[in-house]
């Protein structure tokens, strides 16, 4: 496998690493920053790819969230949706920038 498709291998899995979706009737989240498989995984992942400003950005963001959930200075549903909005922004990002290699320019 070539790394620009590890990148987006990597990514994806990143990506997939989802914070369940709320429904109205549904039991509180999990935490998700108290999951060490999942700390460990994005730990992983950077070491992989250090060098990738999405996945960086990601991270950084995940951990800027954790710790103000921690802080209790925003609820751990504000979490869940920012980081949701924040990987669906970073999918469709590199989405497009996939996109806009393999389609032909027109003149």
């Amino acid at each position: 496998m070539n790394k620009p498709m590890q990148k987006y291998g990597a990514l994806f899995f990143l990506c997939s690493l989802t914070l369940p979706a709320q429904a109205q009737t549904a039991p509180p989240p999990l935490n998700f920053c108290l999951n060490r498989a999942d700390q460990q995984e994005f730990a992983d992942l950077l070491a992989k790819h250090p060098k990738d400003k999405g996945i960086i950005r990601l991270i950084a963001i995940r951990q800027g969230l954790c710790d103000m959930i921690g802080k209790h200075q925003i609820p751990l549903h504000t979490g869940l949706d920012m980081w949701a909005v924040e990987r669906q922004k970073m999918l469709m990002e590199r989405t497009q920038r996939r996109l806009n290699r393999i389609t032909p320019k027109k003149p």
